[in-house]
């Protein structure tokens, strides 16, 4: 390999580096992923706590503490927490992390999630018996304690089902 052909190479590489530290940056996201999004239909848009902007999501995006997760008009996604639980947002849901602590070596984990308007289903699978454990859903007007199966929560203006 010439002299020339590294130094193109070198380049590329450092290039395709700062383009990928300045989409992690401009996420916002901080700290480990506390889930993914597993299955995604139509327009799914994730906000960091402090960012003004909301980010087109894909499949496989990683989510994180404090994420805002909203969903359009005939979209829905599907996340699949790092406890196993799993959350479909059905179409036009947005939703707030505001809580997520897992700790399997503790039997613990405590979740919060608020539900600003839509939609939401959810699996909780194992109950976790440590000090603090606990799976809130919470809605304008309710909040909702889960200990483990399925849940349908729904919130509106002034309502919830």
């Amino acid at each position: 390999m010439s002299f020339c052909t590294k130094k193109i190479f070198a380049l590329a590489l450092a290039g395709l580096m700062f383009l990928l530290a300045l989409s992690v940056l401009s996420r916002g996201a901080e700290g480990n992923p506390i889930g993914s999004i597993t299955a995604i239909e139509g327009e799914v848009y994730l906000g960091h706590e402090g960012k003004p902007a909301l980010l087109e999501a894909m499949l496989s995006d990683p989510i994180y503490l404090g994420e805002h997760i909203r969903t359009e008009k005939q979209s829905r996604v599907q996340i699949l927490f790092e406890d196993e639980s799993v959350l479909n947002l059905a179409e036009n849901t947005t939703i707030h992390i505001t809580e997520h602590i897992y700790s399997p070596e503790e039997n613990r984990r405590s979740v919060v999630i608020r539900i600003l308007m839509g939609r939401v289903r959810g699996v909780v699978g194992r109950y976790f018996t440590g000090p603090g454990s606990r799976y809130i859903i919470s809605t304008p007007t309710d909040t909702i304690a889960v200990e483990h199966g399925r849940f349908v929560v729904s919130a509106a203006a002034g309502r919830i089902q």
